[in-house]
């Protein structure tokens, strides 16, 4: 695999993670990049670390978000929960599972509770990478063996690019209609059948 496409492989996944809240669907454009490069054990490794890598340094983004917003949201109980845990190991824990969880973007709330607590930024991405990796370990196998299978039945009909960018398409309005979902009604749906969730306030 040429530098070329591992250097769009990390921009791809810097640019997509630096928007907070967004960029669940990186993982999948580095799968259909590897469909068309064979898909070894070697290029899906480097691909996965190579993912992580863009992921983990571009919660930078969020965590100067937070910095600059210190002054204010330091007076909210969720910093300084933070910043009261920030030496302590159930935090380094869930920054990790925050991290790796696909989908709901919990993690970009936390990075920006982090800025505003100034945890110590080297630390921090180094536990998110951890968390990154994980993730990129997981989704990227099962999404190249997804796609491959999928390919396999529509090859006669579809080329490879095209089937590429029909499923980047889909998979980037997918990430969209995601983020659109109204979480909190949902999630306040739910606590009123499941007793023991956490109360919150539509």
């Amino acid at each position: 695999m040429d530098i070329i496409t591992l250097l769009s492989i990390f921009f791809i996944s810097f640019i997509s993670n630096a928007l907070p809240f967004f960029g669940e669907a990186y993982t999948v454009y580095a799968s259909l990049v590897l469909l068309s490069n064979g898909g070894s054990v070697y290029s899906i490794a480097t691909v996965i670390v190579i993912t992580a890598i863009g992921a983990a340094v571009s919660k930078n983004v969020s965590y100067a978000l937070g910095y600059a917003l210190k002054r204010p949201l330091r007076r909210t109980s969720a910093v300084k929960l933070i910043m009261a845990l920030s030496n302590k190991a159930p935090f380094w824990v869930l920054v990790i599972i925050l991290a790796a969880i696909p989908g709901l973007p919990l993690d970009d709330y936390l990075y920006i509770g982090a800025g505003a607590a100034v945890v110590r930024p080297l630390l921090l991405n180094a536990y998110i990478f951890v968390g990154k990796l994980i993730k990129s370990s997981v989704e990227i196998p099962i999404e190249l063996m997804l796609f491959s299978s999928l390919y396999e039945v529509l090859r006669f009909s579809v080329s490879l690019s095209t089937f590429q960018v029909i499923m980047a398409v889909a998979f980037t309005a997918l990430a969209v209609a995601l983020f659109k979902i109204d979480w909190v009604k949902i999630y306040v749906k739910l606590q009123n059948r499941i007793k023991y969730l956490p109360k919150i306030e539509e």
